[in-house]
């Protein structure tokens, strides 16, 4: 796989059963993300958006084709590596903010790295990484003490305080008002460009398809259109 192919789908197909009932969430999708992408994935509800998007995330395993994301064949991993791939690699932002409620914005952004098993500078690598993101007053405030807009910023504080080489955004927009959206695509926006993550959302957020350069429509869980800007 090229080096900065960070995400290779090849007839990617998902299927989920209930009882009898069969239902085919993928289709067979084929994609590559490259390094450095601000890439939107859109489509209808039940066009298999946040589907595919599990599925690089390595929260999931596809029922069929091939997978490899940082150069890991997803379906080859076991659980324990599926984990650590989440948690060294990867930076996640969902619609639901997810914070620790008892613990203080800081506290929530160095928790990653706790987990990470980093000792040295973890307080620092917070206080920057909040600072940097227009946080830094909002440190030892808990999540009941910000606004909807401030928490899903402290959230993406504390997935990118550790520079994952893929960020995954599931409708990261969707609770949040006008002035709000636009303050955190911006922020997303300088993270790509000054660091090199690569963004890759699910959406159907007219705001994020403005600022992605690449949008991939998804209908009926295949890839129906994919345009550059």
């Amino acid at each position: 796989m090229a080096e900065n192919i960070l995400v290779s789908a090849k007839e990617v197909k998902k299927y989920y059963k209930t009882g009898e009932i069969e239902a085919q969430a993928l289709r067979g999708v084929n994609l590559e993300v490259h390094e450095g992408e601000f890439t939107a994935i859109v489509g209808p509800s039940g066009s298999g958006k946040t589907t595919l998007l599990n599925l690089i995330g390595a929260l999931d395993i596809a029922t069929d084709g091939h997978l490899s994301v940082l150069g890991k064949d997803i379906a080859q991993l076991t659980k324990r590596q599926r984990a650590d791939l989440r948690l060294h690699s990867l930076g996640f932002v969902f619609q639901a903010y997810n914070l620790v409620p008892v613990l203080t914005a800081q506290e929530n952004v160095e928790f990653v790295l706790e987990l990470q098993g980093v000792d040295h500078n973890r307080s620092v690598q917070a206080k920057k990484t909040l600072e940097e993101l227009g946080l830094k007053e909002y440190a030892d405030r808990r999540p009941r003490e910000l606004s909807g807009g401030q928490q899903q910023r402290v959230a993406v504080a504390r997935a990118v305080v550790s520079r994952p080489k893929l960020m995954l955004a599931d409708e990261p927009t969707a609770n949040l008002d006008g002035e709000n959206a636009e303050t955190l695509l911006k922020m997303m926006l300088e993270l790509n460009k000054n660091h090199g993550i690569t963004f890759l959302f699910s959406t159907h957020d007219p705001r994020v398809i403005a600022y992605a350069r690449r949008v991939v429509t998804l209908v009926d869980g295949a890839v129906a259109k994919d345009e550059q800007k």
